[in-house]
């Protein structure tokens, strides 16, 4: 899969990648996100009546996250590539491949996460029952985030709890893979890149996560 994947232009696959994405977000707002969910999770707050207009507002802005998704899926891509590319670079390998086949790599690499986004979508349709805003928010499959319940998790562990997950494993498995199909770095030096700059890139990003959310919190 991921091997015919880079056999296609940049530009296809990412406009694939967001195609996909905007699909998914658009069944999530329209299948998940209704008038119920939203009063479920906020009628300890507002009225049914405000509840409502709330949502009306919050649907007539829905279209900015169509505009927003593109560009933070582009924004995501260039920095993994390049901090793919810094690692490969002090590994003195950069000869044996160019930033734009990383760039199709990380976008390959995607695929997982979407998988993911599909499985949630799907969860919340056939088998959560009753379930709220923050419901969707807390939930991750096959993430460690499944073994608390809500009340259980403090507000900066959730995003931590939920990257630690089987697909994240997956994703990097399919970097380095990618990494020696698209060139001739050998399979383990791309292992060796891959856990030396995105490993630590995560941590440290899980990191600030965490010292903002406490920080909000505070």
């Amino acid at each position: 899969m991921v091997e015919r994947l880079l056999l296609l232009k940049g530009w296809k696959l990412f406009g694939g990648i967001v195609l996909v994405n905007l699909l998914i977000l658009f069944l999530s707002q329209t299948t998940l996100i209704n008038e119920i969910v939203f009063f479920n999770t906020y009628s300890e707050q507002l009225t049914y009546d405000r509840a409502m207009e709330v949502f009306s507002q919050m649907r007539s802005f829905s279209w900015v996250s169509y505009i927003i998704t593109p560009i933070l899926l582009l924004l995501k891509f260039s920095a993994m590539s390049v901090l793919l590319y810094i690692g490969i670079f002090f590994s003195d390998l950069h000869k044996e491949i160019t930033l734009g086949k990383i760039f199709k790599v990380v976008i390959a690499s995607e695929l997982v996460f979407i998988v993911a986004s599909i499985i949630k979508l799907l969860w919340f349709i056939f088998f959560a029952g009753n379930y709220t805003l923050d419901d969707m928010s807390f939930f991750y499959p096959l993430s460690l985030i499944n073994l608390f319940s809500r009340s259980e998790v403090a507000a900066y562990w959730i995003y931590p709890l939920q990257t630690v997950n089987f697909f994240q494993l997956v994703y990097i498995l399919l970097l380095a893979l990618g990494l020696s199909k698209i060139s001739s770095i050998r399979k383990e030096a791309a292992d060796k890149v891959v856990l030396a700059t995105y490993v630590p890139a995560m941590v440290v990003w899980i990191a600030l996560v965490m010292f903002l959310s406490i920080d909000v919190q505070a």
